[in-house]
């Protein structure tokens, strides 16, 4: 029974792409006693994640007993739901009591569940049947649905550990009823102490679990996003394998790209496929089959069913396909709220409806001022496109079909090649989201400087070289970044191959410290020209003017890197320019950083003592045992013990700290003792130099100021490294001596 398929559609091995997800299902079930939210995009293939995780548990046989409920894309009346909802609970009770898959899905009236019931639960699902019996020809609906949704307590009551796995995905399209009995099965499963997953699309299911009364919140999130590449490749593989279709790798590539890696997408094509018994060999083959499915298939039901529920008037359908055909044309695909709500002519409810259904299934995104299509969707746009055609502008279907099948094999090579170039990018916005005010040299940010000294030479020589470079450069903390496209689609740059990343110098969250990097890889064979690095310099800038950033960073990365006319360009604009090689070497630097912090695990201390009253001196005495178990000698011991004493006294008398505390950190590495002295409050302004350290200097008019300048003369004196920066809602001194011989 390993692998044995009882709910899911199809087998374990099958299953592509959600492993880490499934594990965290199955281990949530009799780990964790609360609940866990699966928040999924469109078509990711959610229901089949709870499907699957049901078939492990089952076979798993522990508890809590798995019980697998879904809505359905019309339930029928809420009376309907909930006796469906009292009948799954009781049958998949049963079917895992008595260790019978086959009776899980099978057609089974109460009698049968009855006679099934093993001996120890025959009462218990007696009961259960004898109340629903009573409750239904009771005549009080509200009652009769508290009942069935009510049922899992009475198990729970009864010392029954029950799993639920509620899949909601069909409540994005469902009536309001049914809507609102979603939100009474989450309540209803969310008011025991026992764990349980829902999942359901991500715009909505947040919303339901928090309508319920108890305003649950959900201990664990898994976000479902779509497939890497990589995974929508092995799901046409084994999709086309299981239905015994002919592929190869460039059609598997075009499926993954033109359907987004979307699941439901994807296996839409290879049952066309399999319907028509067509090879999907050929890019033509695969174009034709799409549009097909767009025009009539699977794919043109998905999309219809979602619209014809938001709007059911066929006028109101049609004007509505008008205006989301005008605004996906528009240049930013988007359109005022009151634009849509006078073009759509209906009353405010039915206008929120609308809205809503294109919200929740991401074919458009809404505001409290602005509706935006979703264009990032090939297949979405293209059903729009077909179908605006077809019904609001009457053209002839064959001409439909022909010039749609035209833009697909014109798109098809063009889509292959972003890709190819995805593939070759750098990832710019992950290496800069990596900022984090390390120190790296200043020569790979200046192609021209880097080429003068390094060019030719080999990595580890270069390597050794900018080791010994003095001039070095702080990065920003980067605390957010997006693609440029992300801020205005007058970018013409990839996702991949840009950014626009906002974070603070030296983590100082100031206004005078923020800072916005605009980075970009642009293309170019050889050096990049003047007039190429111009144009991309001035776009970056142009970006940075509309959105109205302060103070930007410009940073250009060129494969080959930059002319000397280029290089001068940069310069003078203060903006950075870098070659392949020099990104590869930063990238190189900061995650080795990060490597050696990760792997070190040096001993490290933590102290916190109150201000005033001589504590400084208990501070001594802990880093002065500290300091001799890592081998400092008396001097050195001497000189560090006076450096903390001082480093208290300063942040006693200086921070303005609330609560009156001194946090301490002793990290001792290899060669050094690290020294930290924190403190909550702000130190006042005169107290802090330009450069971020503390001022020094006597003034004979603020006895105060002379001190604390005289301590941190003492300190640096005393030291080997000091450092003085702000953290968060605070300060903090760091003090370094290093061990010598």
């Amino acid at each position: 029974m390993t692998h044995q398929r009882i709910l899911a559609n199809v087998s374990r091995d099958e299953f592509v792409g959600r492993d880490a997800e499934l594990q965290q299902i199955v281990r949530h079930a009799s780990l964790d006693p609360n609940g866990l939210v699966v928040l999924a995009a469109p078509g990711v293939g959610a229901a089949e994640l709870l499907r699957q995780a049901y078939d492990q548990l089952f076979v798993r046989r522990g508890d809590p007993v798995p019980i697998y409920f879904a809505f359905k894309q019309s339930e029928g009346t809420p009376l309907d739901a909930a006796r469906r909802f009292f009948q799954n609970l009781l049958q998949q009770y049963i079917a895992y009591r008595r260790v019978d898959p086959s009776l899980c899905d099978a057609r089974l009236t109460f009698h049968d569940l009855l006679e099934l019931a093993l001996p120890g639960d025959y009462e218990l699902v007696s009961e259960l049947i004898e109340g629903f019996e009573r409750e239904r020809s009771g005549g009080d609906q509200g009652d009769f649905v508290r009942f069935c949704l009510n049922a899992p307590h009475r198990l729970s009551a009864a010392g029954r550990k029950i799993f639920h796995l509620i899949d909601c995905s069909k409540l994005a399209t469902s009536a309001k009823d049914e809507a609102r009995l979603g939100q009474e099965i989450a309540a209803a499963i969310t008011r025991p102490n026992g764990p349980f997953a829902l999942a359901g699309l991500r715009r909505q299911v947040i919303n339901l679990i928090h309508g319920t009364d108890d305003g649950h919140d959900a201990s664990e999130l898994i976000r479902l996003e779509r497939l890497s590449d990589d995974d929508g490749r092995k799901l046409v593989e084994v999709s086309a394998r299981r239905y015994q279709i002919e592929t190869n790798e460039p059609t598997r590539d075009l499926i993954v790209q033109q359907m987004n890696a979307n699941p439901f997408f994807i296996d839409a094509l290879i049952q066309a496929a399999r319907e028509s018994k067509t090879p999907l060999t050929s890019f033509l083959n695969c174009q034709r089959l799409y549009v097909d499915e767009l025009m009539g298939g699977h794919i043109y039901r998905h999309f219809t069913r979602i619209l014809d529920a938001a709007a059911p008037n066929p006028q109101t359908r049609k004007t509505l396909l008008r205006v989301l055909f005008e605004s996906a044309a528009s240049g930013a695909h988007k359109s005022s709220l009151w634009a849509w709500k006078k073009r759509l002519s209906v009353d405010a409810a039915e206008f929120e409806h609308i809205v809503d259904a294109l919200h929740v299934h991401e074919l458009a995104n809404s505001s409290a001022a602005f509706i935006e299509v979703n264009a990032d969707s090939y297949v979405w746009m293209d059903y729009l496109r077909a179908h605006y055609r077809a019904e609001v502008a009457g053209e002839a279907r064959a001409l439909i079909v022909a010039t749609t099948l035209l833009d697909s094999l014109k798109r098809a090579p063009q889509a292959m090649a972003r890709k190819y170039r995805r593939e070759a990018a750098l990832g710019l916005r992950e290496l800069i989201s990596d900022f984090n005010c390390q120190s790296v040299p200043a020569s790979l940010f200046h192609y021209d400087r880097f080429a003068a000294v390094h060019k030719g030479e080999d990595t580890e020589t270069v390597d050794a070289a900018l080791d010994r470079e003095s001039d070095l450069i702080r990065l920003p903390q980067i605390v957010y970044a997006a693609g440029c496209n992300g801020y205005s689609p007058s970018v013409p740059c990839e996702g991949e191959r840009c950014a626009v990343a906002h974070g603070f110098e030296a983590a100082d969250y100031t206004d005078e410290n923020e800072i916005v990097w605009l980075a970009a890889e642009i293309d170019s064979k050889l050096e990049a020209s003047r007039e190429l690095t111009e144009e991309w310099c001035d776009r970056l800038a142009s970006l940075a003017r509309e959105c109205g950033f302060g103070r930007v960073r410009l940073w250009l990365v060129a494969p080959e890197g930059f002319s000397t006319a280029a290089c001068e360009l940069l310069n003078r604009r203060e903006a950075f320019g870098s070659s392949r090689r020099q990104v590869d070497l930063i990238t190189a630097r900061i995650k080795s950083a990060a490597k050696d912090k990760a792997e070190s695990r040096p001993n490290e201390f933590e102290m916190v003592i109150p201000m005033g009253a001589d504590t400084e001196l208990i501070a001594a005495h802990t880093v002065e045992q500290i300091a001799r178990r890592a081998h400092f000698g008396p001097e050195a011991i001497n000189q560090i013990k006076t450096a903390l004493i001082e480093a208290c006294i300063n942040a006693a008398e200086h921070s303005l700290s609330p609560d009156g505390k001194i946090y301490q950190r002793f990290r001792v590495e290899n060669d050094r003792l690290v020294v930290t002295v924190a403190s909550r409050g702000v130190v006042p302004a005169s107290l802090v130099g330009q450069n971020g350290q503390q001022a020094g200097g006597r003034d004979e008019n603020d006895d105060a100021q002379s001190r604390r300048g005289w301590g941190l003369k003492l300190i640096q004196t005393l030291m080997d490294e000091v450092e003085f920066e702000r953290v968060d809602d605070g300060t903090q001194l760091r003090m370094t001596k290093y061990l010598r011989p």
